[in-house]
């Protein structure tokens, strides 16, 4: 036995503005009918008036809603003109005939005539009462049908963008991922010849990239503190492999920490600094993490010494194009990537975020930070 739907039923929006409309337009009518009785002398009670005004324009509920479904099913377009003319123009004429029937078989009740003529002519009055009204309820009735075309056609398109998104997004994801994690490794595999134990805790970081890394989910965004979370473990594979030729500094703004970054937004610029800086020096090099908020915006800055005179490989290639492209795409014009020589030893690369509209992202580390 199929279940039994409780659900309490909910008329349609639609069916509650066409009674609106008609309401209102019988009240109106009433008022008019009962002014132009005072000016003529033959006073009207606003009950008579309300009698008749609803018993008239009160069937064009039925009628408007029976005109919407016809004008969804065959409206005017192009390429089927004229059956919808066609098959409107019946509808019409059906009203016509309705309208007439009603007001013949009310007229006892309503008193529409005097004397109740033949029905032919109350056919000929109702056309002279209802033909434009009708073909005026047909043409709201497109209007209506337009708009909830162009509606559905936009929230279509949103959909198609939203999917097209996501799917750039995690494309260039793919792209961030093994293009780091295989750096990584190749790290380890060379310091497990050199110190194993030192190999040993290189591979412990690298498994909580991998963690991250590879995580299959639909998150985009998260707080600042798990970024840099990412980032500890990056840097604590790099500091061993390049030992005193590397020094870490940072400079980050407390309230920067819960707000929401692109997921693996900050590890290529680090790694660009280092892969193309400080690890192509002979002497020792400095990496500076800055994060701080102005004017609605987080302002996230990777710096990294130069060779003087030697010349900085600007990065050009999948980490930072990566992160443009995501920034593009989460953000828009809203969101920038600027890159520029500081001064002749020193190299940044700085992003702009915007911030949510809402609060800040809860902090919610998935990474131990390395000690």
């Amino acid at each position: 036995m199929a279940p039994v739907d409780k659900r309490p039923f909910k008329i349609p929006l639609i069916v509650w503005m066409v009674l609106l409309w008609w309401t209102a337009y019988s009240l109106m009518f009433a008022s008019q009918v009962v002014a132009m009785g005072e000016a003529d002398g033959k006073p009207l009670a606003w009950s008579r008036a309300l009698h008749f005004s609803f018993g008239g324009w009160m069937t064009w509920v039925p009628f408007s809603l029976g005109i919407l479904w016809l004008v969804r099913r065959f409206p005017i377009e192009r390429g089927a003109v004229m059956r919808a003319l066609l098959v409107q123009s019946l509808a019409v004429a059906a009203i016509i005939v309705l309208k007439a029937g009603y007001i013949y078989v009310t007229n006892p009740v309503f008193q529409w005539y005097d004397a109740l003529p033949g029905f032919g002519e109350v056919v000929i009055a109702s056309i002279r009462n209802n033909l434009m009204t009708s073909w005026t309820v047909i043409g709201v009735a497109h209007a209506v049908v337009y708009y909830e075309r162009a509606r559905e056609r936009e929230k279509r398109i949103a959909d198609i963008e939203r999917s097209l998104v996501s799917s750039r997004l995690e494309a260039l994801r793919a792209q961030l991922n093994p293009h780091f994690l295989f750096n990584a490794l190749n790290s380890v595999a060379e310091m497990v010849h050199v110190d194993r134990e030192l190999a040993d805790r290189m591979l412990v970081s690298l498994s909580a990239l991998l963690r991250d890394g590879l995580k299959q989910d639909e998150v985009q965004e998260r707080p600042l503190r798990d970024e840099l979370a990412v980032v500890d473990h990056y840097l604590m594979i790099e500091k061993i492999r390049l030992t005193s030729r590397l020094q870490v500094r940072r400079e980050i703004d407390e309230e920067c920490l819960d707000v929401p970054v692109p997921v693996l937004i900050l590890q290529p610029l680090v790694e660009n600094a280092i892969v193309h800086g400080i690890a192509r020096r002979k002497s020792p090099g400095w990496l500076l993490i800055r994060a701080y908020v102005a004017h609605r915006v987080l302002h996230l800055a990777v710096e990294n010494s130069a060779e003087p005179g030697a010349g900085t490989v600007a990065g050009h290639g999948v980490g930072l194009r990566g992160v443009s492209g995501r920034l593009q795409l989460l953000y828009g014009d809203r969101a920038r990537l600027l890159r520029s020589e500081a001064a002749v030893d020193r190299y940044v690369v700085e992003l702009e975020i915007p911030l949510p509209a809402e609060a800040a992202l809860p902090a919610t580390p998935v990474l131990e930070r390395v000690a």
